[in-house]
């Protein structure tokens, strides 16, 4: 589903262009669940952007190909027409028009526009699996939403639109124990389709009660400096992430 190859990006600012990502291979089956661990700093979040196309970045090297083609000249809203979700960290509130239409914009820009009546029904459905009423989707987007409702709203939006490739980035920080539950009963709807795939971005062990991935990987300096399964994620969780990598010496060194 995705192939990344020798990914490097660099952000620009007031020095000049700063890279972030400094070679990133990474390889995405269908029905695979992949989470990506790492300290602050390390590239995650940035990876997200980059395969997003986010015009914060600037692909300096490397190839993204997504169901076979290459996607790395593609403007954002092509890639999330093919079938590429990235969640907000913190979603942001958009007043004067509703969740309700921000996904029926949405589905009538994609691939697999459907009736409004199947719109409606997947709807409802991706509502009931992220635990919102329908009428939180009648309201102005986010505005004067909790963060569990934000990020509620994320999963209901990814249920929604049929995306293929989720890349959630944070998706379970700030929330309390019912509200985790939510979103990662939403996770687990979306990756029961084994045509689906998602990228997990996260700090917490908490959430790998609710949702198991199938690959871990651990970023540090721009770069995956592990890759394995769940007990890798459990030995950084046990020992820290030294126990892997020297990722603050790696930090200093970029």
């Amino acid at each position: 589903m995705l192939q990344v190859k020798h990914l490097k990006a660099s952000v620009s600012d007031d020095s000049g262009n700063t890279p972030i990502l400094r070679g990133i291979d990474f390889y995405v089956k269908a029905g695979e669940f992949h989470l990506i661990l790492g300290v602050n700093g390390s590239g995650k979040s940035t990876f997200g952007k980059v395969l997003l196309g986010s015009s914060q970045y600037q692909q300096i090297d490397g190839s993204i190909k997504f169901l076979g083609e290459e996607i790395s000249e593609k403007p954002t809203f092509e890639r999330s027409q093919m079938g590429i979700f990235l969640s907000h960290q913190s979603a942001p509130a958009l007043e004067g028009i509703s969740a309700k239409e921000v996904l029926r914009a949405s589905d009538k820009a994609s691939a697999h526009k459907r009736t409004l009546f199947r719109f409606k029904k997947s709807l409802k459905e991706s509502l009931s699996a992220s635990g919102l009423s329908e009428n939180f989707i009648d309201r102005d987007l986010n505005v004067g939403a909790s963060g569990g409702e934000r990020k509620k709203m994320e999963i209901a939006s990814l249920l929604t639109i049929g995306a293929k490739l989720a890349f959630l980035d944070e998706i379970d920080s700030g929330l309390d124990v019912d509200a985790l539950k939510m979103v990662s009963a939403g996770i687990n709807t979306f990756s029961k389709n084994k045509e689906n795939a998602v990228i997990l971005v996260s700090h917490s062990e908490t959430i790998l009660k609710y949702v198991k991935p199938t690959h871990v990987h651990v970023f540090c300096g721009g770069r995956i400096v592990a890759s394995g399964g769940m007990e890798l994620a459990e030995k950084i969780h046990e020992e820290g992430y030294a126990s892997v990598q020297d990722c603050e010496a790696c930090i200093k060194n970029i």
